[in-house]
């Protein structure tokens, strides 16, 4: 026992006996004596192995509780103290050898009593349990991770016990049926109790197949306590105990917001396909009188008073579809915000009138009463007074249209808590409660009208409450019920009262003033007919059917202003509108841009290529003389 490890026994004056020897170091275990203070008196050869101890001589007498970690410390000392007392201590701590390897112990500490029964020294017997305490740890951070995720997920626990029925089941099982945490003496019976009436039968089917061997997976509406309907989604499959199917566990989650979800997309996508059914209808419905009369126009044999017919049937229908196709585009720009509003102090009196002016012809057509009330005074708002015309005017036409022929209209004005409100009411054909909420959404005309005998493309009332609330108002609607009529209020903060601002008067040039215009369009029909109209004003106009000859013609004509198409074949018109901008003339050409795109990138573009104005196909004739009048004053 002269070896490094040998053990402290022949330090120990009272430690003889060879049959003790031979135990204490057949030990694989770490086995100390120590005095009842903690002072080490000998330690076997196993021990000093375990931890990592080359000479026992560098330890003797050392303070037991010193050797561990802080932390561990006070459980030593509790330990010690009650083996001094003659009781049997047990604790399980972490402490690394001596040369620094992680280890955790479970540590037994028994007293050694001598003849007289009084205690002697201690016994201390240090197991390494680091295999073991790591594989609960991994356990332990394991069940951790799995409840975060399940948590995370929104799932919640179940295991159904298939011979009793009763089931142990999470908080968050609980709360997927509306409870706020577990939920005693949950059974499958009572889960069945939880189940719509409409999904019973199909859940009870497919808890009965369980019972037969088959894994469980199904979605259903359960109804909570407090009678709100909610989705769940559940799974579970069988677990095998000595051979047998005696329980099944699994899963569940609250699936309720992706059901509402898929349904609202569903309910977009039927949306959508009827709204283009809807606008199928309308493109064909003006299409049909345009062909028929330009098949009369160009047959030969029509006299001057059918062309002219003709003509005017022509040019009503391409207004039809110009009001529909601006709808169109409206409603998107102001849906993606992306509609720039003409902020000024206006009078609603002015605005209201305006709106009148363009309603009374359908309002006429049905031969409806129309009674107006107008405020005592001025409404003053800060608004896009085209805007807010399209508003009132929309409202109006809506009335008309969904009023039996001799109906009574009325919009009253009047101010209120400091707000302005416009109400237009009508006897028509009212609406449900369900219509009602769905009024101001996009393409909800078939609603209010499946056999489309009224035309349109459901888009005003989605129009007016945008507009609304981009001037920070609101609009709401109101009906006692189909066959009761509606009523539409919008209301709109008032300014506080100021003076009215001087009206600026735009000088015009009288439209028979003569501009030389050079028109640019790859379609011979659009370019022609657009001359045709231009040259009736007294204007003298040029044609070009590509950029290169509009180039060209451009150089040798200087014109006061050129009309471009943007989509031509050869170039661009934004490249097209570059060049003449860079011709060596004496007064540079006003550069009209004529296209389809009319949104704010389109219109931003041609700006960035020169464009001084942007129209959009088909072109406001009304708006066009305007601008040619502009044009000629400046």
């Amino acid at each position: 026992m002269n070896s490094p490890h040998a053990t402290a026994l022949q330090h120990h004056p009272d430690s003889g006996a060879v049959d003790m020897h031979w135990a204490f170091e057949q030990s694989p275990d770490c086995v100390k004596i120590m005095e009842c203070s903690g002072a080490l008196l000998a330690m076997n050869v196993n021990g000093q192995c375990a931890m990592e101890i080359d000479d026992f001589s560098t330890v003797l007498g050392h303070a037991w509780p010193q050797m561990w970690p802080q932390q561990a410390q006070d459980a030593v000392r509790a330990a010690l103290a009650a083996g001094a007392n003659g009781e049997v201590a047990r604790f399980n701590a972490f402490c690394p050898t001596a040369k620094g390897a992680p280890r955790w112990w479970d540590v037994v500490v028994t007293p050694i009593r001598d003849e007289h029964g009084a205690v002697r020294s201690l016994l201390a017997v240090s197991r390494d349990v680091s295999a073991a305490h790591h594989a609960v740890q991994e356990r332990v951070q394991l069940a951790a991770r799995l409840e975060f995720t399940m948590a995370a997920a929104g799932f919640g626990e179940w295991d159904l016990d298939l011979a009793t029925g009763l089931t142990r089941c999470s908080a968050r099982h609980g709360q997927c049926f509306g409870y706020p945490g577990v939920i005693p003496d949950w059974s499958a019976a009572r889960m069945l109790a939880h189940v719509h009436p409409d999904d019973r039968d199909r859940v009870s089917a497919a808890l009965d197949a369980t019972r037969r061997g088959a894994d469980l997976y199904l979605e259903c509406r359960v109804v909570w306590p407090d009678a709100t309907l909610h989705w769940i989604s559940t799974q579970g499959s069988l677990y095998v105990s000595e051979g047998q199917h005696d329980r099944m566990i699994g899963l569940v989650a609250d699936i309720t917001e992706r059901m509402q979800t898929t349904e609202a997309l569903h309910d977009a996508s039927r949306k959508k396909d009827e709204f283009l059914a809807m606008l199928a209808h309308e493109l064909r419905n003006p299409l049909a009188p345009i062909s028929a009369a330009a098949d009369v126009i160009t047959g030969g044999r029509a006299t001057p008073a059918l062309v002219e017919k003709a003509g005017a049937i022509i040019a009503r229908q391409s207004r039809h579809m110009r009001h529909l196709l601006d709808d169109l585009l409206d409603v998107a720009r102001v849906t993606q915000g992306m509609v720039t509003l003409d902020m000024a102090c206006i009078d609603l009196g002015d605005v209201v009138t305006a709106a009148l002016e363009q309603a009374r012809p359908m309002v006429a057509q049905c031969r409806h009463h129309l009674a107006v009330t107008r405020a005592p005074g001025p409404l003053h708002v800060s608004g896009d007074s085209e805007r807010l015309v399209q508003v009132v005017a929309n409202l109006l036409n809506n009335a008309a249209k969904y009023t039996p022929a001799g109906g009574r209209l009325a919009l009253d004005m009047a101010a209120a808590g400091g707000c302005a409100h416009i109400s237009v009411r009508d006897n028509g054909i009212g609406m449900a409660p369900a219509t009602l909420q769905q009024a101001f959404e996009l393409f909800s005309q078939a609603a209010r009208s499946s056999d489309r005998a009224n035309g349109g493309l459901g888009l005003g009332l989605a129009l007016v409450k945008g507009l609304v609330e981009r001037h920070g108002g609101s609009v709401s609607g109101r009906s006692d019920g189909p066959g009761c009529g509606s009523e539409f209020v919008v209301t709109l903060p008032l300014l506080a009262p100021m003076e009215s601002a001087a009206a600026t008067d735009v000088a015009m040039l009288d439209t028979a003033g003569c501009l030389r215009l050079l028109i640019v369009d790859d379609n011979r029909d659009a370019a022609d007919t657009l001359a045709m109209y231009l040259a009736m004003l007294g204007h003298e106009t040029h044609v070009a059917f590509s950029g290169a000859e509009g180039l060209a013609q451009a150089a040798c004509l200087a014109p006061h202003a050129c009309l471009l198409d943007v989509g031509l074949p050869d170039m661009s018109g934004h490249e097209l509108a570059r060049r003449l901008a860079a011709l060596p003339v004496k007064q540079a050409a006003v550069l009209i841009a004529i296209t389809g795109y009319g949104s704010t990138s389109d219109r931003q573009e041609s700006a960035a290529a020169g464009f001084h104005h942007h129209l959009t196909k088909p072109v406001d004739t009304g708006e066009l003389e305007t601008l040619l009048a502009q044009v000629g004053a400046a």
